[in-house]
This record gives structure tokens, C-alpha cells and sequence, in this order.
């Protein structure tokens, strides 16, 4: 069974212009970034782009939590993307910073399999195949008690 996500936008002007785009769940302004040259009115692609990959990361690395039956209480994550302007301009990498939190203090072999189970959501996160080998996402994952 395929799955089907549609999205409704427009944009008026050129560098400095305003979009919109419209999802069952999501509407917001969109517009390139100042530190580009535009307007920095609502989002842009870069970080729709990073919210994407890192929703997709997080939510993975839940799945193999628990499919792995690893007790954890919460995940946070901090996320990057780095645009080179080498050559053209261009997404160059993402990096996440998960943080499993976890009710008890963990052994060697759980903080290892935690770490293990982290990368491995990478890879299999729906977002960073997609873009996989067009973009570099680093992964530094850490275990703490909460």
C-alpha cells in the first residue's frame, strides 16, 4: 500500500519573495533566508528539511528502542545543517545530537547497545535514506539518567 502526502503552495517575488504551503497538518509562510539574501518571513526549506530528518530520526530510534525492549523515559535531540556555498550551493550535512533518557543508570553493555541501536535509526530512518548519499548525517548519540 502506498502512503500519499499532498501539499498546496505559492510564491510571490523573487529573492526577497513570501510562500505558502499548506499540508493536512501543517500551514506556514516560507521565504529564503536572510543570511541568503531574502525576506526570513516564516521557515524555509533548509529548516523543513532539518525538521524532517530529525523527526524522522527520533521517531526511528523510538521504534528500535522498543522493538529491542530498551526502557527508556524520553528522547531529545538537537540537530544541525550545515549549506556549503563550495561550489554550488548545497546541503552538505545534517548532525544529531540524540539524547536517550533512561529511568536507571545504565551498565557498559546497555549504554553500548543504546549507542549501537542510535546508529543504526539512522540508517534506517525513511528521511536519511532518501537523501543518502546527496547529504552526509552524522550521529553522536549520549545515555543519561533522568
Amino acid at each position: 500500500m502506498d502512503h500519499i502526502f499532498e501539499l498546496k503552495g505559492s510564491w510571490k517575488g523573487g529573492l526577497s519573495g513570501v510562500g505558502k504551503i499548506s499540508t493536512n497538518h501543517l500551514t506556514t509562510d516560507v521565504s529564503i533566508p536572510a543570511s541568503m539574501g531574502g525576506s526570513e518571513v516564516g521557515t524555509n526549506p533548509d529548516e523543513l528539511l532539518l525538521s524532517s530528518s530529525a523527526a524522522c530520526y527520533f521517531m526511528t530510534i523510538g521504534l528500535y528502542l522498543e522493538r529491542n525492549k530498551v526502557q527508556f523515559e524520553d528522547i531529545s535531540i538537537s540537530s544541525k545543517l550545515i549549506v556549503s556555498e563550495k561550489g554550488r550551493l548545497h546541503v552538505e550535512s545534517i548532525h544529531h545530537y540524540p539524547v536517550i533518557y533512561l529511568t536507571e543508570e545504565p551498565d557498559a553493555a546497555l549504554s553500548e547497545q543504546i549507542h549501537k541501536i542510535a546508529h543504526q535509526a539512522e540508517e534506517g530512518c525513511m528521511i536519511t535514506r532518501a537523501i543518502k548519499g546527496n547529504v552526509k548525517v552524522i550521529v553522536e548519540p549520549s545515555v543519561k539518567q533522568v
